[in-house]
């Protein structure tokens, strides 16, 4: 990935790597949190993504780690109301547990030091066997998306 080193698109000045302080996002019960992130500054303290694709790549190589957690996700049920059920016996699942899933990773991205997210998802616990399972992949996967961009705003980086 080649840095973005042009000059700060709001007032000129010289941009440099820097490491930022924790930022946070949350979508719909999913949250994200990403610690010693890089990201260019000027002297202004206007931010932006050490390149155009950081965003892309970083939730790429987060997500390519692998499941987040050792649980099965809910299946999704229904054209017009989408339903979860179990993927142990099927039964419709209700509201999610009060507890959560929370993972933590490094990233490592090419040519950078690496970096920490932690997440928490909801966790669903079937009230007729029991077993407990993740909200299905896709919308784990958008929550995630999702969190990401309300953290990037939060730090107000722009992609250029």
């Amino acid at each position: 990935m080649e840095l973005n080193t042009r000059r700060c698109m709001q007032c000129k000045g010289e941009m440099a790597m820097t490491v930022l302080d924790p930022i946070a996002g949350e979508d719909q019960g999913t949250r994200l949190r990403i610690e010693r992130m890089p990201a260019m500054c000027c002297a202004e303290g206007h931010r932006r993504f050490i390149a155009p694709e950081f965003a892309v790549r970083m939730m790429e190589t987060f997500l390519a780690a692998g499941p987040l957690a050792p649980l099965d996700a809910a299946a999704e049920k229904g054209l017009l109301r989408k339903r979860l059920h179990c993927p142990g016996c099927g039964a419709e699942l209700s509201e999610p547990a009060a507890d959560r899933v929370r993972a933590g990773r490094a990233v490592a991205i090419k040519g950078l030091e690496a970096f920490d997210v932690q997440v928490e998802v909801p966790k669903y616990r079937c009230a007729g066997c029991g077993k407990e399972s993740l909200p299905p992949g896709k919308t784990l996967n958008d929550g995630l998306m999702k969190a990401s961009v309300q953290a990037f705003r939060a730090a107000q980086l722009t992609p250029t």
